[in-house]
Parts: C-alpha cells; sequence; structure tokens
C-alpha cells in the first residue's frame, strides 16, 4: 500500500502549499477487505507493543518507525494493548502518512476474556468501549480485536460464546454511536482441537448482529524453509474454502530454526491463497528478549540503570534493523503484490452464506450453537459445562486480571500407573476419571507476552492440551475399555510401596483433576548394590530413565516430581502452572540482574546475541534448614539468600537454630517441576554423581543439593572474578553491614575451591 496521495500548488509569490489527501478507510464486504477507493486490501503488517501500556503516545517515535516500516514494505502494525484516555493524534497521523492502518486490540490484561472464568460484564463493556470511542475517529484505523487467544485449548471450548457475545454488543455500541463499520472480530489461537469448529461458530447463524465481521489466526507452523504442505498451511486452506468474512494471519514468524526466511508470505501473498486469505502480520516490531524483534533501539543496556528499557532492550530511539530477518521479510515483500479484485466487480457476489453451527460433542467442543448467547453480567456455569455450554446470570462485577500462558503438546502413555492399589479409593478415583476436569489448564503465553520456543517442533506436530483427559491402557490395571493419552503435563511419584500417605497423596491429585499420576519405582526392592543402594537415591535414575524414554515424554512437555509419602495437593494445576511461570520470571529477573548478559548465538554458546548470561527453568521444593550435608559444602554455604523481606519472621528471623523463623532457601528434592528436556539435565547429572562418584549413599536430598550448591559457587565465584575495585569495595561494604546477597562474601571456609571450566 503506497502512503497518501498528496496534492500541491504554488501561489505567485512562490510559496508551496501541500494538502495531504485524507488515507483511504478499511472495510469488510463478503469474504475480503477493500479501501474506500474501491481496491481489494491485502496486510502486510507487523506487530508493534514497544512498552506495556501503549506505544501509539510518543510522535516522534512513531514518526521513526513508520519510516523504517515504508523502508520495509509495512503498510499495518497490531496494537495490543493502548490507553484510551491518552493523545494519540500525532502517531495516528504520523502511520496515516506513511500509508499504514492501525489493527487494535480492544481488551487489556484486566478486561480480557478469561478461558477457564469466562464473563462478559458492564466493566469490560465500558472498557472496551473506551477504546473504541478513542480510536474510531482515525480513517487509519483499519479494525478491532475483542479478543486474542482466549480459547487455547477444546477444553475451554466454552468461553466461545463470551467472545461471540463480545462482538455482538462491540458492534451494536458502534453503530448505535453511528461510527464508521469498522469491523470487529477475533484473534485466534491456532489450535488443531478447534479447527474449524471456533472460526464457524462466531461466523455462523441467522442473526447478523452477533457474527463476527472477520476472523484471524496466530499461526507459527512455517518454520524455517517449510512448505505449503508441510507446514499444514494447507489444512488452513481447506478449512478456509467458502468462509463467508474476511480471514487474515494475525501472528506469524516462527523463530526455532534460524535465520528467518519468511517464505510463509509468498503462500499467504501469493496464489496458494490470496483469493481466500487477506494478508498477515509478522511478529514483532521490537527485538526483546524472546528474539523475534526486526529492529532495535540501540545495544542492550542494564535495566536498573536506564529504567525504560524493559528487559535491557531500549524502547526508543533510531530503529537499527536485526539481520538477516529484516532483509529477508523485506525481500519477500518486495516481490509480493496481489491485486485481488475491484469493489465494483466483487460486489454483486459478496453476500456469502455463513457455515453451519458446529455440534457439540462430548470430549472436546463442548458449546450448543443453539443456546442464547450470555448477556451482560452472565458467567460461566462450570457445572453445566457438558451439557453444551450452559450460562446463569450473576451480579455484574469487574473482569479479573490476566495471567499469561503458553501451549505443549500430547504424548503417548507409558509407565507403572497408579491403579489397582488404593482399592478404598478406586470408586472415588473412577468418579473423577468420569468427568472432565473442573479446572481445565492452559498453557500459552499471550502472544504480546510470548516466551521463546528452544526446541523445534516438528511440522505436523499436533499441539494438546497439557491435561489431556485422564484415562488408561490396556496393560494397566485400570477396568477393561479405558485407554490412557499421556498428558503434556506429566506428574511423577517415586514410591516403591503403597501406604496411606501415598493413597492420600493420590486423592488429593485426583480431587484437583491433575494428570494421571505415574508411579515410579513402584514394587521394586533397594537391597543392590549398585545405583539401588537406597530408595531415595534409587529415585534418582527411576525419575531419569521415564525422562529419558521418548515414547512417553517430549522435551517441551512440563514434569511435576513429588515424594509420594508427605504430599497433599491444595490447588488445581492451572494455579500450579501460573505461579511456576510468575517464579520463574522473577528468578531470571534476578539471575540478568546478579549476573548481566552476555554475547551468544542461538545455541547457547558465545557469539552475537545479547542474552543473559544464566536462565532458570527448573523449580525445587525451598527447606529452611541446610541437611544433610555440611554447613561447609556448597550446599549450604554458597546458597543465595531469600528474596524474601528480611524481617518476614520477626526479630528472629533466620536466627531460629530449629528453623522455625528461618527464611526458607535450601534445596528440598521433595518437588521438582520443569520442561522435561532440562529437568532430565539435571537428573542426568544426578545419576552420574550416583554411579560414578558414588555421593548417592545419603539420597537424593544430598545429590540434588549438592549439585544446586556447586552451581551456585562456580556463578558467585566467576562474578567476583569479573568484578571491578568498586565493585569489590561495595561487595565487602555490603558484607560488613549484613546486606549483601552473596553468603560467599562473609564466608572464607571453601572460598578457596578452583572454578572448573565449563561448569556455570
Amino acid at each position: 500500500m503506497l502512503p497518501a496521495a498528496s496534492s500541491c500548488w504554488v501561489t505567485l509569490l512562490f510559496a508551496v502549499n501541500c494538502t495531504l489527501a485524507a488515507i483511504p478507510t478499511i472495510s469488510a464486504v463478503g469474504s475480503k477487505f477493500f479501501t474506500s477507493d474501491g481496491n481489494q486490501f491485502y496486510i502486510k503488517g507487523i506487530a508493534y507493543q514497544l512498552i506495556s501500556t501503549d506505544p501509539l503516545i510518543d510522535t516522534d517515535q512513531c514518526k521513526r518507525d513508520a519510516r523504517q516500516m515504508q523502508d520495509l514494505g509495512a503498510n499495518s502494525i497490531r496494537v495490543y494493548h493502548v490507553d484510551p484516555a491518552s493523545d494519540h493524534q500525532g502517531c495516528m497521523d504520523a502511520f496515516a502518512d506513511a500509508g499504514i492502518y492501525l489493527f487494535v486490540d480492544l481488551d487489556d490484561f484486566p478486561t480480557q476474556i478469561q478461558p477457564d472464568t469466562p464473563a462478559w460484564n458492564q466493566s469490560q463493556l465500558a472498557a472496551f468501549s473506551a477504546v473504541m470511542d478513542e480510536f474510531q475517529k482515525y480513517d487509519n484505523t483499519a479494525l478491532f480485536f475483542v479478543g486474542n487467544e482466549v480459547l487455547t485449548t477444546a477444553e475451554v471450548s466454552s468461553a466461545a460464546p463470551y467472545v461471540k457475545a463480545a462482538v455482538r454488543d462491540m458492534k451494536a455500541y458502534r453503530d448505535s454511536k453511528k461510527y464508521r463499520k469498522i469491523p470487529i472480530g477475533y484473534s485466534a489461537a491456532d489450535v488443531p482441537g478447534l479447527r474449524p469448529m471456533l472460526q464457524n461458530y462466531l461466523a455462523c447463524g441467522d442473526n447478523d448482529a452477533e457474527r463476527t465481521e472477520f476472523y484471524s489466526l496466530n499461526v507459527y507452523e512455517w518454520c524455517g524453509d517449510s512448505s505449503f504442505d508441510g507446514s499444514g498451511y494447507s489444512e488452513l486452506q481447506k478449512n478456509a474454502t467458502g468462509y463467508n468474512v474476511p480471514l487474515f494471519v494475525s501472528e506469524t514468524g516462527c523463530r526455532v530454526s534460524r535465520p528467518r526466511l519468511f517464505t510463509d508470505q509468498a503462500a499467504i501473498l501469493g496464489p496458494e491463497m490470496s483469493d481466500t486469505w487477506s494478508g498477515a502480520i509478522v511478529y514483532e516490531w521490537i527485538q526483546e528478549a524472546n528474539d523475534y524483534g526486526l529492529i532495535m533501539y540501540g545495544t542492550m543496556v542494564d535495566p536498573q540503570v536506564s529504567t525504560d528499557a524493559l528487559d535491557g532492550h531500549p524502547r526508543a530511539g533510531t530503529p537499527s534493523t536485526v539481520s538477516p530477518d529484516y532483509g529477508n521479510l523485506k525481500s519477500q515483500w518486495a516481490t509480493l503484490s496481489p491485486t485481488g479484485v475491484k469493489l465494483s466487480a466483487y460486489s454483486n457476489s459478496a453476500k456469502m452464506t455463513p457455515p453451519a453451527c458446529p455440534t457439540s460433542t462430548a470430549d472436546g467442543w463442548i458449546v450448543n450453537a443453539n443456546a442464547a448467547l450470555p448477556s451482560i453480567g452472565q458467567t460461566l456455569d462450570t457445572a453445566a459445562t457438558a451439557s453444551g455450554g450452559a450460562v446463569t446470570p450473576t451480579s455484574t462485577g469487574s473482569a479479573s486480571k490476566a495471567t499469561a500462558s503458553a501451549t505443549g503438546g500430547g504424548t503417548t502413555a507409558g509407565g507403572k500407573e497408579v491403579t489397582g492399589m488404593c482399592l478404598a479409593l478406586l470408586g472415588v478415583m473412577l468418579g473423577f476419571l468420569s468427568t472432565k476436569p473442573a479446572f481445565p489448564i492452559s498453557y500459552h503465553l499471550s502472544s504480546s507476552e510470548r516466551l521463546p520456543t528452544t526446541t523445534p517442533k516438528s511440522q505436523n506436530e499436533v499441539e494438546s492440551p497439557l491435561l489431556a483427559h485422564p484415562n488408561y491402557d490396556e496393560n494397566s490395571t485400570a477396568p477393561a475399555g479405558l485407554q490412557k493419552t499421556n498428558p503434556s503435563f506429566h506428574l511423577l511419584i517415586p514410591a516403591s510401596e503403597s501406604n496411606s500417605n501415598l493413597c492420600k497423596t493420590l486423592l488429593s491429585t485426583f480431587a484437583l483433576a491433575y494428570p494421571p499420576p505415574t508411579l515410579v519405582n513402584y514394587g521394586k526392592k533397594f537391597d543392590g548394590d549398585g545405583w539401588d543402594k537406597g530408595s531415595h537415591a534409587g529415585k534418582i535414575r527411576g525419575v531419569y530413565d521415564y525422562l529419558s524414554d521418548k515414547k512417553k515424554v517430549k522435551d517441551d512437555d512440563m514434569v511435576l516430581v513429588i515424594d509420594g509419602y508427605d504430599v497433599w495437593f491444595q490447588l488445581p494445576p492451572v494455579i500450579m502452572i501460573k505461579r511456576y511461570h510468575q517464579l520463574i520470571n522473577e528468578a531470571n529477573d534476578r539471575l540478568r540482574r546478579r549476573y548481566g548478559t552476555e554475547l551468544s548465538d542461538s545455541k547457547g554458546e558465545v557469539g552475537t546475541r545479547v542474552g543473559p548470561k544464566y536462565t532458570q527453568t527448573v523449580i525445587f521444593g525451598a527447606d529452611k534448614l541446610c541437611w544433610p550435608n555440611e554447613s561447609t559444602d556448597p550446599a549450604c554455604a554458597a546458597i543465595p539468600y531469600s528474596s524474601l523481606a528480611r524481617d518476614v519472621y520477626g526479630p528472629l528471623t533466620d536466627a531460629d537454630p530449629q528453623g522455625f523463623h528461618n527464611r526458607p532457601r535450601f534445596l528440598n528434592s521433595g518437588t521438582v517441576m520443569g520442561p522435561v528436556r532440562d529437568v532430565r539435565s539435571v537428573y542426568e547429572i544426578a545419576t552420574q554423581k550416583v554411579e560414578k562418584e558414588n555421593r548417592g549413599a545419603l539420597g537424593d536430598q544430598f545429590v540434588f543439593a549438592e549439585i544446586f550448591g556447586e552451581q551456585e559457587y562456580q556463578r558467585e565465584i566467576q562474578r567476583q572474578s569479573t568484578q571491578s575495585a568498586g565493585g569489590r569495595w561495595y561487595e565487602w561494604l555490603s558484607s560488613a553491614l549484613g546486606g549483601s546477597d552473596s553468603p560467599l562474601a562473609a564466608n572464607q571456609t571453601i572460598k578457596n575451591m578452583t572454578v572448573v571450566p565449563g561448569r556455570r
């Protein structure tokens, strides 16, 4: 799309007067977008969210970015979060002058529709309306999204009516205010379990007032130099045939195969898809820690010094391109200029038949398309979702705060399953198995907060919810006819025999709808002379063997390992997953601030990409006492102080010999959680210590605590060795005043240990 044309005339006094022509507006007609001058519009867009609140209030920055986007060949930006009370005139004019349209989300973190507890209330309506009021006045506002990736698994399909209700009410609000008919629709996660039910549901029905005016997908399937068939795009095209409203890709840009080639643009904007798809938005403009960026605003800085530089990346300045990604996308777009059809030639055939509404199924899409959409203030009746997504009226309230999440893939069954042992609980267990989990889990980050994926997915890999429906395989002791499909959130419980405490642990997992637990080492006797010198050391190898079986687990799966005899669950898995991500983000922020960043390539080796020196993905339980290791061992002496307040337990904090008032900071091996790939690596090192170094006599607690202590010691000694004189003086002063973050600053016992090359 070329910038808006301008006309100039010269007066007799040789003064030049120029009048900038208004940028053509965008409308949806049938299954296509058209400009007000009658041309079909194809999207060449960029996700643009420089800061979390609103990137459209700094006019000078918008002008700099708009010029760079013109060079790239972009004609659209997508913005996820805006402040409707701010002044956007300068930025909107800057992008309009560059021929760039705005695709804007109406929701924000506090107001977005939640997948597990969906609601559509007056607070949300008012917030959405405020954004529409602000941006409808700009000609280059192209469309509005009512939601982004609300549904990320088939298990939360009961949230779909709330998305459709938001479309209905925002269309009604727009028309009641006599605003321009800016299209209103939805941006969906590309979830195979929701294809094509969700897109058809939002566009189906006889009532035009309720149907979406466009549908878009966030698609990350085309990685590297893939193909139309190999990427799965052919399946997307198949589902798009005959669709009655415009379709486009609202996010794309897979980064697991570097460099990004963006060859999917030739499919989307070429003859294979351009007749049914209206283009794509590439994720994203600015380089962040997730490594999706096309430009940077200078080199990385210390965010503690430059507080505006989130995660060390400056958020303003003159854009410099990220090579070769920027050039690859520019080259692709330069060769792709679909013309489509003229509005005058298309309008007679623009009326298209809506798709048939999808029928509900007991184990997947559970929405009753014949049921009335929720009205303002209605929330989901979770007890009735299995019979068609029923809703019941509740008092109108404020929207709940959002939490980001990410998707994962399914696995096949394996392991010795938990059946045939706590017979008194079998009836209770089967009762839970016969119903849908009360707490559906979503493991998918909102696209504007996406974290990097480190392992490529196979091109045809089917994504599935973390919590697959708990069934059992034919070789287990479960009743005949039950089939187990292994979840991609694995719960492992090392337990060699049954007792009442194990049964209590299992009952709590069933009650809260955790994935089917797998017992590790069940029935095994630990009386040999090999690695299994005791059950506490033996469970290291048992868990490692399970995580090494590629038939049972995938590297990107999540695993939770717990002790079987002293753990009861009190919170559902959705909370467990959310808190895991929160803790990981906080831990990585502390690591970056303490140890800084370094240049590295995509494999984590020294190279050209700036990234944090250390990152954390695995969480262990925390203990208030260090045991059974000696106090001078790194397992005790090198462990960082707790991030809790220094007086959190009063004047006895950290001074209680019995530990009751100590801040927990030492490792407890009774709980381990993280991605399978990384947890397996930890268990591999532990296995080597048991088998080769004979360190397992005191059990897994000793082994894992020793690994943790050695890691922290190596990191801290390396940090101190690179400190400046001023930094060393500050460290000494902080230690003298009792304020140092490093126990090693005041501990001379282990300071003479040698740093092992390669250990981090």
